[in-house]
């Protein structure tokens, strides 16, 4: 049975907004970067009202107990048609599953970006961990698998490194509207326990799809048919991000499978990295 819209909305795709982000993210693709097309990451921004809906209507309130935090865990995009530059979409979001696991409660939305027509254009599901939590209801199937295949770690096919800038947290956070407090203000980041700010995860994980359209997709995000990951640790401004790629097969739709890590600091900060491709 199909889930039930919990929140819909319609979203303006602004041109300048679209090279903004691609700006933001130090976007390697020149197709991005000069904003004639729209980086893969782009309508996270544009999901995140869905997000917040979905995220707490996912359980009754008061379900889930002992949750020491809630973190970003896994996100997972399927791309299905191109964003139009300058086109109204429809967003709608939907609860996907609540899992109980040995880390704490895991809540997975089913965000869904439409043309007008009604057309699906993308599809993001975002992972939250409720760090130690734990609940009485549990439902859905499990998001699709990403994990890194043993035999990928033998066929290695490029890596990519960016230059993390001082500023990258805030035009980001001026990009995309993501201005956690730990992320622009240091205070607040050493009160959560970290050493300094820290860039925002879909930032770090918009430089890792950059890189694998760039390596693997001859450029062109419209080449890229999925790519999913898990977050582990931050990304510190000021640093390097290294994305390495293998070579993990085909699909089931004959497009290369491309199973990627990355690294900073000497600190895997994505794991289970995972890009597919057209065939």
């Amino acid at each position: 049975m199909t889930n039930p819209v919990i929140d819909a909305y319609d979203a303006y795709v602004d041109a300048d907004a679209v090279l903004a982000y691609a700006l933001a993210t130090n976007d390697p693709n020149e197709l991005c970067s000069t904003g004639v097309k729209a980086a893969p990451l782009v309508t996270a921004p544009h999901v995140v009202r869905a997000f917040i809906a979905t995220n707490t209507k996912a359980v009754p309130e008061g379900t889930i107990t002992g949750t020491r935090a809630g973190v970003h865990a896994m996100h997972d995009v399927h791309y299905f048609q191109p964003i139009v530059l300058g086109s109204v979409v429809r967003v709608e979001g939907r609860n996907h599953a609540v899992k109980q696991t040995s880390a704490g409660v895991s809540i997975t939305s089913d965000l869904r970006v439409l043309n007008s027509d009604g057309e699906l254009l993308l599809q993001h599901f975002w992972t939250t961990m409720m760090v130690g939590g734990t609940t009485s209801i549990e439902y859905g199937e499990a998001s699709p698998a990403h994990a890194f295949p043993d035999d990928a770690r033998h066929a290695p096919v490029g890596s990519f490194t960016f230059d993390v800038t001082r500023d990258q947290a805030f035009r980001y956070g001026g990009a995309s509207g993501d201005r956690n407090g730990h992320a622009i203000d240091e205070m607040i980041a050493k009160s959560e326990g970290f050493p300094g700010k820290i860039v925002q995860g879909l930032c770090t994980f918009a430089m890792g799809s950059g890189a694998v359209v760039n390596l693997i997709g001859g450029g062109d995000p419209e080449n890229l048919t999925r790519v999913a990951g898990r977050f582990s640790s931050p990304v510190f401004p000021g640093s390097t991000l290294t994305i390495d790629l293998f070579d993990a097969g085909v699909n089931a739709a004959g497009g290369r499978m491309i199973a990627f890590e990355a690294t900073s600091n000497g600190v895997t900060v994505v794991k289970h990295g995972r890009a597919e491709f057209k065939a």
